[in-house]
């Protein structure tokens, strides 16, 4: 049952995108699904990486994605890696309005050794970074991107950045980063602009700590807007016309085998949907010596199916 405290409009139709989820889970794979998925529909994608993981240049067979302008990965399907020190210098800029000053401060190691260790900088500058390509206009005023769609770090981070600038409206007395923060988290928390991914394999502790990473991000005011359980396994038929004997017993065991994943994945598909509370999206197990775009065109194929998303002509 999808929570009505927390409803807004379908995934597909939010254009800031979260998506969340622990080590190993597939956030980056899910993410670059999103993306690849809307592209295909004929829209103009972002997706930022931070924290320096690496991941969607990897899967995109690209050597890095770029810091200062962005990667394109694919037609429509753009990216970029939001690095804190460049995202602090450009905050930087921005309040202070004097060059020479601000080229005085990052240019300092004591600077940059204060701002790594000043509690939430890091993440306020990366979520005011995200903010800032959200809400980008082009010259007939028209967004820049269609859809961001950012890859968190793993859970326990992604929820300290989405969550930082609400902190920093709340415990600052005043003045322009009050107001910034203020703003950042208006459209982080609004369910009609924003909405937040949580991922897990299917596995009881994996689900049992996306059910908790849901209802920590619901309790701190976050759009939640829906679960992915990734890795499902799908129907699967096994050829054994003419097989000897011990290779029809081999794939009866097999397939007895794969029926109880199947049976405990639709368990865990409905426990995710009973305490979530949000939709699920069950991703299907896509078995590949390298994991490249062809794979992540199944599941941005499956994505458009379970979503919804429009489907370009093309």
């Amino acid at each position: 049952m999808v929570n009505e405290d927390v409803a807004g409009p379908p995934l597909w139709e939010r254009r800031l995108r979260f998506v969340l989820g622990k080590g190993g889970a597939g956030k980056s794979t899910v993410s670059a699904a999103l993306g690849l998925a809307e592209a295909r529909a004929g829209k103009t994608v972002l997706m930022a990486e931070v924290a320096g993981q690496h991941r969607i240049a990897r899967l995109f067979g690209v050597t890095q994605l770029g810091v200062e302008e962005e990667t394109e990965l694919a037609p429509g399907l753009f990216a970029i890696s939001i690095d804190p020190e460049r995202a602090t210098e450009e905050y930087l800029s921005g309040q202070l309005k004097i060059r020479p000053l601000v080229e005085m401060l990052t240019r300092s190691k004591a600077f940059h050794t204060f701002a790594a260790a000043a509690p939430g900088l890091p993440e306020l500058v990366t979520v005011g970074k995200v903010w800032s390509l959200a809400i980008a206009l082009d010259a007939a005023g028209a967004p820049v991107w269609d859809t961001v769609i950012v890859d968190c770090p793993a859970t326990g981070h992604g929820v300290a950045l989405l969550e930082t600038a609400g902190n920093v409206e709340e415990l600052a007395a005043g003045g322009p980063i009050r107001d910034q923060a203020a703003r950042i988290h208006e459209v982080v928390s609004h369910p009609a602009a924003t909405g937040i991914v949580v991922v897990a394999r299917p596995e009881e502790l994996a689900v049992s700590e996306a059910i908790e990473a849901v209802a920590l991000l619901r309790d701190r005011g976050l759009p939640v807007a829906a679960t992915v359980l990734n890795g499902v396994r799908e129907e699967r038929l096994e050829a054994v016309a003419g097989a000897s004997a011990g290779a029809v017993r081999s794939a009866a065991r097999a397939a007895l085998r794969h029926r109880a994943h199947q049976v405990a994945d639709a368990g865990y598909h409905e426990r995710l949907a009973a305490e979530g509370g949000v939709p699920v999206i069950a991703l299907p197990e896509v078995v590949r010596r390298r994991f490249d775009v062809g794979a992540l065109e199944i599941l941005a194929e499956h994505l458009a199916v379970h979503t919804g998303a429009p489907v370009s002509a093309a």
